[in-house]
């Protein structure tokens, strides 16, 4: 037995001393994570307490397999204790995802590479001598009034030359906001965290020069750019019309942190009802679009001063605490009017979100309150909801509509041009989606968990880019000779296993892409 058998038949060996019955284990192993779940017979999940050498096996079974990538493993044992281990080095994940158009986003999900906004031009101008005098000032009474409340000077080394100055800003392909530029002249930086700027530490121009990259796909990991996301709607920054609705943008350049790992950006691209140099925020706690913080660093400067001005000897500020207003509203209906619920919540123009549970029958029009609302996910807190109808009011600008109900009609969807969308599942009767041939802007679509009668009438869906659906739709779909050659993403859900995994990969990706392969290894305990 060479060591990769041997490693399958210890694997095998450990997921037979859980359940007594016929069984199986998948897994997707990378470099850095393990996600594994174990199948009883009928294909259900169940929970299960593993042997502890099952992830230390996973990772030898990848580093033997010679995996680069993701290392997907199927393996199954009988209850009289036959096993069959199937594994690919070839499948991105499990159940498989397939992207078949790599340069492919979403609307509001740029690439990098953004042309520069003509505000943005470095002219190569000193800083304005106004603001210069203005904020040298603000810094000069932070200092008095931080030496009169604490009995020591605030830690602010002297700032940056001009030539500096214009030297970064030729690296940054841009011309920094003429209060930014005054402040670097005065500060070097402020990470011994003065509250100069309130929440934010400034950091030197050296940070900002290597956290701007323009051909990074986002900030810190802020910014979304995978095709399979479960929510793909970018939502708009609050107060609406400042900042443009982006999940990224080359031109918000990262200039300060907090201590929470969120960082302050200058935004040189706004909307337009924003400001050329206004403060936004994104990072660990942004739950939704890059927020809004104030209309510029010298508006966060000032406010610092007038705080320590009016402050005494003592006082705690907590520059830190930060509301904001939240564009997501999770509700348990229940018994409860949900068109009453909406009327009296208090910031009906934030919600762009809607999350219902505990629903037996719900209509979508009776969130019309909401002006503003893009997302709705209708889930029960018993996995599934009665009935759903899924009328939309018109006008309202809903992107996305995800939704697990005993029924529901989708032709009511084609009320809402907007949508750009879907997930159904769970339905007890067969509907019909040919209707959804009327959504101009359908781009996602995922049926893999829904009852469809004709799942061919997604040939003739116009903008459709990422298709996900169960294996018997996707047979359904092929035979009538259509090819998804002209989607971006496709994926296969429901019970999967490697060898099936691999055979539709095949199939979806087209003749020209290398053929994926899976190997099998049979034994006995």
């Amino acid at each position: 037995m060479d060591e990769i058998a041997s490693i399958a038949h210890q694997l095998a060996a450990a997921l037979s001393s859980g359940p007594a019955q016929a069984c199986s284990m998948h897994a997707v192993v990378t470099a850095n994570s393990q996600q594994t779940q174990i199948l009883d017979a009928a294909g259900r999940r169940v929970r299960l307490g593993m042997s502890h050498a099952v992830p230390s096996l996973l990772t030898r079974f990848r580093s033997r397999a010679g995996a680069a990538g993701a290392f997907c493993v199927q393996l199954a044992v009988t209850g009289s204790g036959e096993y069959t281990a199937s594994y690919s080095t070839d499948l991105p994940s499990l159940p498989p995802r397939v992207v078949l158009d790599a340069s492919y986003r979403y609307p509001n999900d740029p690439a990098p590479g953004m042309d520069r906004p003509d505000a943005a031009v470095d002219d190569g101008r000193p800083t304005d001598a106004a603001v210069l005098a203005e904020v040298q000032a603000l810094v000069d009474e932070f200092r008095r009034e931080h030496l009169r409340l604490h009995g020591t000077a605030p830690a602010l080394s002297a700032g940056y030359a001009e030539e500096e100055i214009l030297a970064a800003e030729a690296r940054l392909g841009a011309r920094l906001p003429e209060d930014l530029r005054a402040l670097y002249r005065v500060v070097h930086d402020d990470l011994y965290e003065s509250h100069l700027l309130g929440r934010f530490r400034l950091v030197p121009l050296e940070s900002v020069l290597e956290w701007h990259n323009p051909h990074d796909a986002g900030f810190h990991g802020f910014g979304r750019t995978g095709l399979f996301e479960d929510d793909p709607v970018v939502f708009e920054s609050h107060p609406h019309g400042r900042v443009r609705r982006l999940s990224r943008n080359d031109w918000w350049v990262t200039f300060a942190l907090d201590i929470g790992m969120n960082y302050a950006t200058v935004d040189l691209d706004p909307a337009p009802a924003g400001a050329y140099g206004q403060v936004l925020m994104y990072g660990r706690d942004v739950h939704g679009p890059a927020e809004y913080v104030a209309p510029s660093v010298g508006h966060l400067l000032r406010a610092s001063v007038a705080y320590l001005r009016a402050a005494r000897p003592g006082d705690v500020w907590d520059p830190d605490d930060h509301p904001t207003a939240d564009h997501d509203w999770l509700v348990d209906v229940g018994d409860a009017d949900l068109a009453h619920e909406v009327a009296a919540h208090p910031d009906a123009q934030a919600i762009q979100k809607v999350h219902l549970r505990k629903i037996d029958r719900v209509r979508l029009t009776d969130l019309a309150g909401f002006p503003h609302l893009r997302a709705i996910r209708a889930l029960d807190v018993r996995k599934q909801a009665g009935h759903v109808d899924l009328s939309l009011t018109p006008g309202q600008p809903v992107e996305q509509i995800d939704v697990i109900a005993a029924h529901f009609e989708p032709r009511l969807l084609t009320s809402a041009p907007t949508i750009r969308y879907v997930k159904l599942s769970g339905n007890s009767e067969p509907v019909s989606i040919a209707a959804l041939t009327g959504l101009p802007e359908l781009l996602q679509l995922d049926l893999a968990a829904a009852e469809v009668t004709d799942v061919a009438s997604i040939t003739g869906f116009p903008a459709l880019r990422v298709l996900i659906l169960n294996a018997r739709q996707w047979d359904e779909l092929l035979a009538t000779g259509w090819t998804p050659h002209k989607l971006a993403a496709v994926g296969l859900d429901g019970p999967t296993g490697v060898a099936q995994a691999v055979a539709w990969a095949n199939t979806v990706q087209g003749p020209e892409q290398p053929a994926r392969g899976v190997h099998t290894i049979r034994g006995r305990l």
